[in-house]
This record gives structure tokens, sequence and C-alpha cells, in this order.
């Protein structure tokens, strides 16, 4: 194809594409390995993303480790990646609560760090809102 090509013309698209990106990491242990449940945040992530975007996908478990800076020691999990095409007006109006969730994430199941991603950048959260 030769030239700009609007592809949600051409796809019948019924509005923009959305551009950026928002994505959870939802653990399966704690900061010392322990496994637990995550379904529950799971869940909760996919309706948080939702009000966001307007749906969110939650990929299959992926393989993951991070070490562990106070033991020195490998944790391996099991990490469900969620995302969510954002809504601009809806994001920012979401950032509390998505701010509340990522927080109350890492204090409830004692991860020594949460992390998203946005826009080709990860932010690492280390200290929780009490």
């Amino acid at each position: 194809m030769s030239g700009a090509v609007d592809l949600g013309n051409v796809l019948g698209a019924a509005e923009d594409a959305s551009v950026e990106r928002l994505t959870l990491y939802i653990p399966s242990k704690d900061r010392d390995g322990r496994a637990f449940d995550p379904h529950p945040w799971i869940e909760e992530a996919l309706h948080l993303l939702a009000a966001i975007g307007g749906g969110a996908t939650a990929m299959p478990p992926a393989d993951g480790t991070w070490r562990n800076p106070e033991t020195g020691g490998f944790v391996m999990e099991k990490v469900m990646l969620i995302y969510t095409f954002i809504d601009p007006d809806r994001f920012e109006n979401e950032l509390p609560a998505l701010r509340r969730f990522l927080h109350r994430l890492g204090r409830e199941t004692s991860q020594g760090e949460v992390v998203c991603e946005f826009a080709g950048q990860l932010f690492k959260i280390r200290d929780y809102d009490v």
C-alpha cells in the first residue's frame, strides 16, 4: 500500500484508535516467595481497567522472576498482565482509584514492589499509602 492509509476507516472502526496502553502486573507470591490467591486482585483489576478504557484483557499467566533485595534470593512466580487502552478523560478521573488499588495490592499482599506500565514507562511503587 502506498501513501497514508486511514486504517480505522478501511476497517470500519467505530471511533479513533486508542494509542496508550495501561498494563498492571498482578503477582501471585509475596516478597518472601509465599503464594497467595491472585484471583480476587485480577477480578478487581479487570473492573478498574474496564472503567478506565471501556474494557480490559487479562493475559494468560506469564513466568516471572525477581530478585529480593533484602535476601538476595530470586522469587519465581506466575504473573498476570492486565491491560486496557485508555480513554483519556476516564483515565484522569480514575487515577485516584488506580493509586488506591496499586497501593492496597502492595500492602495487603506484602509486595516489595508493585509495577504498572504506561506509555512505554514502567512505574515502580515501593512505599504504600496506609
